[in-house]
């Protein structure tokens, strides 16, 4: 029996509100995928049991350890050592457990990891459809002895995508992972998420993998190695089996609809040529929105609309690989107000080469924006996320990190200092970063 992990991501705050998270739809595709391959899976969803304490936690993992061979951990930077916390539970319970973990934390640090960590048996770099699948073949064979030990390892080296420690101590990769077809993989298993505690309202899609720009403080492009677009046929099929479950009121569609602007008219044109209403928002560059695109986005059902903005700063925007001027940044929230939907805009501090003048021109630039009640404003703090230029090029951007702890790279910390700016510094403009916000706030 196979178990897949969520952890628990959402902050007690979040709960219910329109923020609180469906879980890793990677754990929902590889649940899927599994049953599709006959193998018996469970899925623990942590976010539905928001409430726990660790001592609670702990109980639950005594209790079901026991029941699995095969854990799939997921975890992102900041669940990472709670992660931890969970395997080490499994195993106190269940010492001849297997334990995978997932997610782009692991991916990008996997060598150093398995350097101060025992209690992971692999890692899965990168997309793991290919390799979890493989994997988890592989260990029902040795468990069922149709292979040994030996020939269980050999064949574990051919599966690419999967890091592990050797028995003489050295960490083993055994090359990026095969690029997934989106059209062959089956829909998110949304029904195997506890039915008791499914307090899910809001649905999110994932519409492509990989991303064409190259911002300093994302890891998806290192994450995934080739852009890819689902067809809207199977697009389609998601949002039918959504509305099927009756729970959900609301669909997030990620990542940057409108990488390809064929795509976007064709996309809207789907709910409007299939009379589909429940509502719906979306994340996309708001630089290249015009006119006709914002009213095809209203008449097809959009009721909101994200993006980065970042910056104010084109030198800032710049030195970090965000291409997008500013100036069409306004334009293409002007159309989209126009035609009544609603907008979350997202700004970044503390990116290199920021300092005090620019982030007065981001303040001075925001206070021109037309928010209205409906719509929100969110600053971040800057984050190195590990595979992110700002991780990998230290040197190069001058940053140093002073928060070496990872649970606190959340976007709401400051993490590092650059040459113009110091913690005092930062400190300071993220408390203006945060009264812009409550100003916007329609809480």
């Amino acid at each position: 029996m196979i178990l897949l992990i969520n952890p628990k991501t959402t902050k007690p705050s979040e709960f219910q509100s329109e923020y609180f998270r469906e879980p890793s739809l990677g754990l929902l595709y590889l649940t899927a995928l599994l049953e599709r391959y006959n193998m018996d899976v469970d899925v623990l969803d942590l976010e539905q049991y928001f409430d726990l304490s660790i001592d609670e936690l702990e109980s639950i993992f005594k209790e079901i350890s026991k029941k699995y061979n095969l854990f799939g951990i997921t975890c992102l930077t900041n669940t990472y050592k709670y992660s931890i916390n969970i395997a080490k539970f499994i195993k106190r319970y269940n010492p001849s457990a297997v334990i995978v973990f997932g997610g782009p934390h692991v991916s990008f640090l996997y060598d150093t990891i398995f350097m101060t960590e025992s209690i992971i048996d692999f890692i899965c770099v990168g997309e793991s459809e290919i390799s979890f699948i493989q994997l988890s073949e592989l260990l029902m064979q040795l468990q069922k002895k149709l292979i040994d030990h030996k020939d269980f390892i050999n064949k574990v080296q051919l599966i690419r995508g999967l890091a592990y420690k050797t028995s003489k101590g050295k960490v083993y990769f055994t090359g990026y992972p095969e690029i997934v077809n989106l059209e062959d993989q089956p829909l998110p298993a949304r029904y195997k998420l506890s039915q008791p505690n499914y307090y899910y309202k809001v649905a999110n899609v994932i519409i492509n993998r990989g991303c064409p720009n190259e911002c300093s403080f994302c890891s998806r492009q290192s994450l995934f190695q080739k852009v890819r677009i689902r067809n809207i046929s199977s697009i389609l099929s998601e949002i039918r089996d959504i509305i099927s479950l009756q729970n959900y009121e609301y669909i997030n569609f990620y990542d940057n609809i409108n990488i390809n602007k064929g795509f976007l008219h064709n996309f809207c044109n789907m709910f409007i040529t299939n009379q589909i209403t429940i509502p719906w928002g979306c994340e996309l560059r708001v630089d290249s929105i015009k006119d006709y695109d914002a009213k095809l986005l209203k008449e097809a059902g959009c009721k909101l609309v994200a993006t980065g903005i970042e910056s104010a700063s084109q030198e800032v925007l710049y030195a970090n690989f965000k291409y997008q001027d500013p100036t069409q940044v306004l334009n293409g929230l002007k159309n989209l107000k126009k035609h009544g939907i609603a907008v979350q805009c997202y700004f970044v501090l503390g990116l290199p080469g920021e300092n005090e003048s620019t982030f007065q021109e981001t303040v001075n630039y925001i206070r021109k924006l037309p928010l209205t009640h409906e719509d929100k404003l969110e600053y971040f703090a800057a984050t190195p996320y590990p595979g992110s230029k700002l991780w990998e090029n230290q040197e190069k951007y001058q940053i140093k990190i002073i928060e070496k702890d990872f649970s606190k790279f959340d976007c709401q910390h400051i993490i590092f200092e650059t040459p113009d700016l110091n913690l005092q510094q930062l400190i300071a403009m993220f408390k203006i970063a945060k009264e812009l916000e409550k100003f916007h706030s329609t809480d």
